[in-house]
This record gives C-alpha cells, structure tokens and sequence, in this order.
C-alpha cells in the first residue's frame, strides 16, 4: 500500500484515498472491493473493512487446512517377495514415504517385503480380498491373469535397460489402460531394472552347458520354454522364498536374477559363477486391483499419479548406480566368479520363440521396431 491521496470516494468525506495494490477479486453487494492491480480505497472503507478482510485470512487459513486433507484417510497393507535390501522392495518403500509425506500423513503403511506373507498367487488372492492392497513384483506376474503380460518375460527382447525404458515409456501407457480393462488389475508405475543373470555350481558358457541342468525358474511359460525347449535344461518351478534352501539342499542347481538381487538373497553363497547371459530385463512394477483404484477418489487417485512419477525417477537412478557397483560388490563380499559366455549363441537359442507364443508376436514385432 502506498500514499498516494486521491480525491475521496465520497461527497463530503474527510480520509484520503491511498492506492492498494491486490491480486485477489472479491465481490461485496455486487461491487468489486479487490481487484487485480490496484484500486483505490479511502482510509474509512479500509477501516470499516477491517473485520472482511480479517474473516478472508480465516476463509484463507481453512482453505489451506482443507486442502492438506484432501487426500484420503487409507491404512495401505503392501508387500513384496523380495528382501527389504532388494531395489524392487526399496523402490515399494519409497513410493509409499512418497505417498505419506505427499498426503501429510492422510495415507499411512505397513509393509511386508521378503514374501512374508505369501507368494505371488497367494498376495494376489489377498488382494482381491482387499487383505493387501499393493504388490511390487513384475508385469509378467500378471500373466495368470492376462497373457500379454508375458511380453515381460520375453528373453533378449532388449539389449539394455535403459532401451527398454524408453520402449515402454512409449507403449506403457495404453498397454496399462488396457490392462486394468481386461483383467482388473493397475499397473501403477513400471522399471526396466538390470539384466538377469544364471548362477550356478558350475561355469557354463554354452548352451550346450545347460543341458539337464536344474534350474530355478519363476512360473512364467515363456521362461519354462525357453530353458527347457531351447536349452535344454531340467526348470523347476520353486516360490523365491525357497530358492535358497532349494539351491542349498541341491533341489536345483542354479537359478537367475540381477546381480543385485543375488547379493541381496545371498545366491552366491550356494552359485558362486555368475554366467552374464543377461537373457532378460525384467519388467518390474507396483500394483493394485483395478477395483482398489476405483475406491480411491481422483484427488487420491492424482497424488498416487504424482507419488509413482516421483518413485519411478528415483529407482532408475538407483538402478544405474546398482548396476555400476553391483558386481564389484559381489566379488568382493561373495568372492564370487564372473562368467562371459557365448551370449550370441544364447541369443541364438531364443530366435522364434515368438512363434511358440502368438498372442506375444504383434507386440514383439512392434517391441523390436521402435529399438
């Protein structure tokens, strides 16, 4: 406010009228009081304004209040059946700090990693039964539910995680719309993490080193064909919160996942040789029920937008910092030993496996032209 007098607003008044600046637009009786810019008001209106502009702080102060608890009230149970140490199960925790700091503490936790309660099929029936609402895991763990979800699993569809990022920040979208149409489930964000690996008791470098070599596989069909059909290995199907016990008792003789993953279970202590086939990056994600997003309101709905937006841009940093280290981590920590094998000859294995699955070859076809 300034001092600038002006000839007063009404006939016979003694105040002088100063200039005000204000930005906001009110209507008293039909008459603009504040306006954008500047008007002008004699001292006497500004007095008689007092209590106004005093109840339009207070309007303004509840607003404010209003708004930080737009947000839902949701209690959310998530779990994860990897470890607490595992990116995908850090990456859960930190989308869900997001959620509550986002939310100011209008949404609220707890969390299960390490496959506590369950395995995938069975979180998936917890949720459906709204016992658990979120699940950090991959799209090809939807496959049961929807067969296009296997395009996840499919091996060597990229040569690096960062082109398969840009692939499905490109189709993602309109694959996770549909995707909660079909089969009622809600990809909430996705990753394209670091490349999986086999690990086993012995080097291997060729196919031909896999045959009837028991290995753990997750149950996915492409996976189960492409070790048994192509390699000719002997998959077994074991839940990951067995796999250590499986390799240590000799149940199976190798398994496969990121070298971050490996350092996090401890599989080197049973599969000392990492074999770097990098047969595949996986398609990690979070997810709920189609029916549990629907629950939510579109405030709610737009901060778990916002909230996914920011936990994704932090894993893949994470992710790159991970994979950087990982394997000098791994040697040193496991004295574990780094295996180059024939990778064309792997790649090689694995030409037409779309043929095998034809509900997959529209969308690896449109997959591999945007590489």
């Amino acid at each position: 406010m300034c001092g600038e007098v002006k000839d007063c607003c009404e006939e016979g008044c003694h105040y002088s009228r100063l200039k005000v600046a204000s930005r906001l637009s009110v209507q008293v009786n039909g008459q603009i009081i504040f306006g954008k810019g500047f008007l002008f008001m004699c001292q006497k209106q500004l007095l008689s304004c007092r209590n106004f502009f005093i109840a339009l702080l207070v309007l303004a102060l509840s607003l404010t209040s209003v708004m930080a608890e737009a947000a839902q009230k949701i209690q959310l149970r998530a779990a994860a059946n990897v470890p607490a140490a595992d990116l995908m199960a850090d990456s859960m925790k930190h989308f869900l700090d997001v959620l509550k700091n986002k939310s100011n503490g209008q949404i609220t936790y707890d969390y299960f990693p390490g496959g506590v309660l369950g395995s995938i099929r069975e979180v998936h029936e917890s949720m459906k039964g709204y016992a658990i609402h979120m699940f950090a895991g991959t799209v090809g763990d939807l496959a049961p539910y929807d067969k296009l979800c296997d395009i996840g699993n499919f091996p060597y569809l990229y040569t690096s995680a960062d082109e398969g990022n840009k692939v499905w920040e490109q189709i993602g979208p309109e694959f996770y719309d549909d995707l909660a149409k079909r089969s009622g489930w809600r990809v909430l964000y996705t990753w394209v993490g670091a490349p999986r690996d086999i690990t086993a008791k012995k080097p291997i470098k060729t196919p031909e080193d896999m045959k009837g070599t028991k290995i753990r596989v997750p149950n996915w069909p492409i996976f189960i064909t492409y070790f048994k059909d192509k390699l000719e290995a002997s998959p077994t199907v074991v839940s990951f919160g067995e796999l250590f016990s499986a390799l240590k008792t000799g149940v199976v003789d190798a398994q496969e996942n990121p070298v971050y993953r490996n350092i996090a279970s401890g599989f080197y202590d049973v599969t000392p040789y990492n074999i770097q086939t990098h047969h595949a990056f996986d398609l990690n994600d979070v997810h709920v029920t189609e029916a549990f997003w629907q629950s939510l309101d579109a405030e709610t709905q737009q901060l778990f937008r916002d909230a996914a937006k920011e936990a994704r841009a932090w894993t893949l940093e994470q992710s790159e910092k991970k994979m950087a280290s990982s394997i000098d981590e791994a040697k040193a920590k496991f004295g574990t030993k780094f295996v180059e094998p024939d990778v064309a000859a792997f790649q090689k294995a694995a030409v037409g496996l779309e043929n095998d699955y034809p509900y997959l070859k529209d969308m690896v076809m449109k997959i591999r032209a945007l590489k």
